[in-house]
């Protein structure tokens, strides 16, 4: 079933349940409410959508039912309560349940209600449980209708892709990842080449038909922990954590391949244009999208079809001193020291093989001796990360699945690079851009600096 299927069917079904439902926003104002809601309420639903209780209840219940709602927020748990009313000369009961609906952040975004009519049950507590398991699974069910209007709210329905709200919530919390932990994060910019044209040319369904297959390919092509967004016409943008710029550039040329390769109906074969740029500590994200936009239009100058990598240098790492051309030597520092001689000595070693692939590069030595560093220079990192798990292993380090699962992901781009180096895909610059400052610099100063507590002591 579709979300908008699930848009129409959904008040259909509410309407005809004997629970009472209703949803709020943040503030308190209804934005939904079922018939037996108004029944609940003693209401008519007109009275009740748009408006908040203390529009048409009395103050003393107001209150009461205000106490409720901010337990539930405070404890992010359903609070429930018996309730009992007096209709017509008659009393009648309620068992309610008021609940907080949270977003994928665990945001309170609003509050859902859930009532059953307890009134022929009331004498038996048996009954009474029924009504509570009954309204539990009422409360699921609103849940997963809640949770597909977010995804409604935040999914363009053209493409599927996030919509830029979704989005811009999305990258403040990675950009917050980054200044955590230190990993590292780039994006790229995608523009359809000439879709004005496809547009005047063959009319706006198959341009609608073009975005829908372009976002096709391009979900095919990123991995499951990168999202893609249509930014706005026939612009994207993919969101790519733990990446630096070296294997994002890999990534962005894997999506332009997928999406030249094959033609889409009358129009032919689309390409896009792509702007490939990195998160750097002192960026803002409005920041980082321009230098990614201006890397894709350069793409686009440049013929189309391409990518384009930006080539904005930030602010070094504290061990990079000397520089040489576009690269930085490292430097080592005593500040470095953890404390345990077998790391410190391999970390010192690290860096010498690294500032020895540095002079290859730029002497411009043949690319199977720099082969030979990089080949030296992955075996040191992989026995190190043997070393260093074994040691943690031995001091109790509490992080240490943590720290081994990236040592894991960098082993595995690292060779992943590697193999594009020796087939000519990736440039010298770009793989000693990710061993040397992602593995060796970035990693050593970053995530190692964890455990420092414990080699030291």
């Amino acid at each position: 079933m579709q979300i908008d299927d699930i848009l129409q069917v959904l008040p259909l079904f509410l309407n005809h349940s004997n629970a009472a439902v209703a949803i709020k926003d943040i503030d308190g104002c209804y934005l939904f409410a079922n018939s037996e809601f108004s029944r609940y309420a003693d209401k008519p639903w007109q009275e009740i959508n748009g408006h908040c209780d203390a529009d048409f209840q009395m103050p003393e219940y107001n209150q009461k039912i205000q106490d409720i709602e901010q337990s539930a927020i405070s404890l992010l748990r359903g609070v429930s309560c018996d309730e009992e009313f007096s209709r017509d000369g008659n009393t009648v009961y309620y068992l309610s349940t008021r609940f907080p609906i949270l977003d994928e952040l665990q945001h309170v975004i609003g509050i859902g209600i859930v009532a059953m009519d307890v009134t022929a049950q009331h004498q038996s507590i048996s009954e009474a449980e029924q009504a509570l398991c009954a309204a539990e699974q009422m409360n699921a069910q609103l849940r997963l209708a809640v949770a597909s209007l977010e995804q409604l709210a935040s999914t363009d329905r053209l493409t599927n892709a996030w919509n830029r709200r979704r989005f811009e919530e999305a990258v403040e919390s990675e950009i917050h990842r980054f200044h955590r932990y230190g990993h590292p994060l780039s994006l790229m910019m995608l523009d359809i080449d000439h879709f004005k044209k496809v547009n005047d040319t063959y009319g706006h369904q198959e341009g609608d038909r073009v975005l829908k297959q372009v976002a096709e390919r391009i979900f095919a092509s990123i991995r499951k922990s990168d999202s893609l967004t249509r930014w706005g016409g026939e612009e994207f943008i993919v969101l790519t954590p733990n990446t630096g710029l070296a294997y994002a550039s890999i990534l962005a040329e894997r999506i332009r391949a997928n999406i030249a390769i094959q033609a889409v109906g009358d129009v032919g074969t689309v390409t896009v244009s792509i702007g490939v740029a990195e998160y750097f500590p002192t960026s803002s994200s409005k920041d980082w999208l321009e230098r990614a936009d201006r890397a894709m239009y350069t793409a686009k100058r440049e013929g189309r079809n391409r990518i384009e990598i930006d080539a904005t240098v930030g602010n070094a790492p504290i061990v990079a001193e000397h520089f040489e051309g576009h690269f930085v030597q490292l430097v080592w520092k005593n500040a470095f020291l953890s404390g345990n001689e077998v790391i410190d000595t391999q970390h010192q070693g690290l860096f010498r093989v690294a500032n020895e692939l540095l002079d290859a590069v730029l002497s411009g030595r043949p690319s199977d001796e720099v082969s030979l560093i990089v080949s030296r220079l992955l075996s040191d990192v992989v026995r190190h990360f043997e070393d260093e798990e074994a040691i943690l292993a031995a001091l109790s380090f509490p992080g240490l699945a943590e720290h081994a699962g990236e040592h894991a992901r960098l082993v595995a781009k690292a060779l992943e690079l590697a193999d594009a180096f020796k087939t000519g895909v990736l440039s010298v610059g770009s793989l000693f851009q990710f061993l040397a400052y992602d593995v060796v610099t970035r990693h050593m100063l970053g995530a190692d600096r964890e455990y420092f507590p414990y080699t030291a002591a």
